[in-house]
């Protein structure tokens, strides 16, 4: 799969304890309904938290942020130490919500399926937020990328 290039997000969850996961697995799944998917391991730590969550959001990383990458992937952090210097806001629906990113997907769960070792979540997506401008963190052949030359225009 390293010959596939995948957009790199970071997913966020509040309650009692907030916590965030490097995702390079997220889709666009739906239009209508809008409907997102992405991954993740059974045994992570944040396996049990995105599987019981009442909302979680996606946060679509710019390239000059690839640092939150590397920082949300680090398995040995609490959920604290993962937020406590990481400029972020409580949203409404109290989940943590990073700043700066190209765009944030507030979703709530729609469903949850088995895929071996991992479990593959859609969630619906109830509120979007658009912010940093430029390109999205690619992670492509081990190391991270960005978008590079148009090689045809469609639109």
């Amino acid at each position: 799969m390293r010959h596939v290039p995948a957009a790199v997000t970071v997913v966020t969850v509040g309650g009692d304890e907030p916590r965030g996961v490097t995702i390079a697995s997220f889709s666009s799944v739906s239009l209508d309904p809008p409907l997102v998917a992405f991954n993740v391991q059974k045994g992570a730590r944040m396996f049990p938290l995105v599987e019981r969550a009442e909302r979680y959001a996606v946060h679509v990383l710019p390239a000059g942020r690839v640092d939150l990458s590397d920082h949300f992937a680090d398995p040995e952090l609490s959920g604290r130490e993962q937020f406590e210097k990481v400029p972020h806001e409580v949203g409404r629906n109290g989940l943590p919500l990073l700043e700066g990113m190209l765009a944030v997907l507030e979703c709530e769960p729609w469903a949850v399926y088995d895929a071996g070792d991992h479990a593959l979540f859609v969630g619906r997506v109830v509120r979007i937020s658009t912010g940093a401008d430029g390109e999205p963190v690619l992670y492509y052949q081990r190391s991270y990328r960005q978008v590079g030359d148009v090689i045809a225009d469609r639109g």
